[in-house]
């Protein structure tokens, strides 16, 4: 039997850089190789009645593990790519479905309240009329946020009818497809539950100033903090419902939900906030994926 464990990391068109080294750097200490592949350079070959997927002539079903952190702009290529990583034998802390959720803000609402689990009322409209309707019974401020929208970007904070009207002509123009949330006033912080399996490393973020979103992307700050077991309870059933082994849970609190805590997003490529918690983050993940690549080697 082959001992040796191999990772591939799949990253989108527009990875990150810094995130991605800081992946392979944690990965060359455990795994005894690593490959990183942007999704736009895979060919998709069909070999024998099956699809493969090829990097130049390496046959990446061969690695032990994938990590794939494609985005909604992968989506088309990332759905064909995670179909066939679902069949195949290699393990993967995202699938298919899982993907697809995680790429429709509604729909992610809507299983984790099948699930029982805590999250603020929401609408899906691509109508004027019907967002019109949602909102006005919703009040203001709402949240809308584009379906496609992802890092902060897409979601807005609406204030009165003006502005709404203003907003909604420009997002039909387009014919986008928008969810409205209730707004809880949580000022401009909340907090992420980063989950690995049954582990949950907790950070709060806070928003720039003038930011109402607590958006590192948009010049905020991140700082870990204890995990408490109530969020971790729910982080990782969260994870579980949505088909993630690795994601994060993004909370805020707020008085309109049992409990104290809504959920407000799932992301399954989350950013490891690496200028303010190192490689915290990375290094669980690495981890995790080093685990799964073991108990593969002696099934």
């Amino acid at each position: 039997m082959n001992d040796k464990k191999r990772l591939l990391l799949i990253g989108s068109r527009r990875y990150k850089k810094r995130t991605i080294k800081s992946l392979i750097e944690e990965g060359e200490k455990l795994f005894d190789s690593v490959l990183f592949v942007p999704i736009h350079k895979i060919r998709i070959v069909e070999e024998k009645g099956e699809n493969r997927l090829y990097y130049k002539d390496i046959d990446l079903l061969k690695f032990d593990v994938c990590y794939p952190r494609m985005g909604a702009k992968d989506f088309f290529l990332a759905q064909a790519v995670l179909k066939i990583i679902d069949d195949s034998n290699m393990y993967s802390p995202v699938t298919l479905e899982s993907y697809q959720y995680s790429n429709h803000k509604y729909y992610t609402v809507k299983k984790l309240i099948e699930a029982g689990l805590p999250t603020l009322p929401s609408s899906l409209s691509i109508s004027s009329e019907a967002s019109n309707k949602t909102i006005n019974k919703f009040g203001f401020p709402v949240v809308l946020k584009l379906i496609s929208g992802f890092a902060g970007k897409g979601v807005m904070l609406v204030k009165d009818k003006k502005q709404l009207a203003s907003i909604l002509d420009t997002v039909h123009l387009f014919e986008e497809y928008v969810s409205a949330q209730v707004y809880a006033k949580s000022g401009n912080s909340d907090i992420r539950c980063y989950v690995f399996g049954d582990e949950v490393i907790t950070a709060q973020r806070t928003g720039a100033k003038g930011d109402w979103r607590a958006n590192m992307s948009r010049g905020g700050k991140v700082k870990l903090i204890k995990t408490t077991p109530q969020l971790k309870k729910i982080a990782v059933k969260a994870a579980r419902t949505l088909k993630f082994d690795i994601c994060a849970v993004d909370f805020i609190k707020t008085k309109k939900v049992k409990g104290g805590f809504a959920i407000i997003e799932i992301n399954f490529q989350p950013g490891p906030f690496y200028e303010f918690l190192g490689n915290t983050v990375t290094k669980a993940m690495i981890e995790f994926l080093y685990k799964k690549a073991s108990k593969r080697s002696t099934q």
